[in-house]
């Protein structure tokens, strides 16, 4: 006679599980409509002749983080209630060291950008111990020092008339951001209240 084996017990596979799964999110803000679109001809023109992934004008408010979608769904949902547009200036172009701040432009570090900041940071809770640099990122890319140098003449040259420009942030939007620059997802987006 043969003994049988005890084998333990699985809980059954549910649709929840799938929503398990962790992937990286970013949560950005997005500039009124026509500075958008004036930020995404520049940043084409310097993709035109330094490389470089598309990806769509931003300020980051909230870095990757490593959340399931109903955690990010969550957090997003609820840092944007009663949640006011605010405006923004830049300061003026720069580079930066990283791939992803390549050719940036800089804000200017004012209480409504910060404050945007520190409150959506307080939703999703996540400690970088970095200082938050409010930035767009006009152009992705690992240039040498003199390419970046031309990429930010290249820059003024497409449009001169950056430095303290003002605008408004109207929109906020939830990302998928893994790795590749080229698969990021947008999940949500919401408008702010004017």
């Amino acid at each position: 006679m043969m003994e049988e084996k005890a084998t333990p017990l699985q809980p059954p596979q549910t649709q929840d599980d799938d929503e398990e799964k962790k992937e990286m999110y970013a949560v950005w803000a997005v500039p009124e409509g026509d500075v958008e679109d004036r930020l995404g001809r520049l940043m084409e023109g310097l993709r035109s002749e330094f490389g470089g992934p598309p990806f769509d004008p931003h300020l980051t408010l909230i870095g990757q983080q490593k959340l399931t979608a109903t955690e990010a769904k969550r957090m997003f949902k609820s840092a944007c209630e009663d949640f006011k547009a605010y405006p923004a200036t830049v300061d003026h172009v720069s580079t930066g060291a990283s791939y992803f701040q390549c050719v940036y432009v800089s804000l200017k570090h004012t209480p409504e950008v910060m404050n945007a900041a520190g409150h959506f940071m307080a939703h999703f809770k996540p400690f970088t111990g970095t200082f938050y640099v409010p930035h767009m990122s006009i152009l992705y890319g690992d240039l040498t020092e003199e390419e970046k140098k031309k990429a930010l003449e290249k820059a003024y040259t497409l449009d001169s008339s950056l430095d303290g420009l003002s605008f408004r942030i109207n929109r906020v939007a939830l990302w998928i951001t893994d790795a590749n620059v080229g698969s990021w997802v947008k999940i949500d987006e919401h408008n702010l209240i004017s």
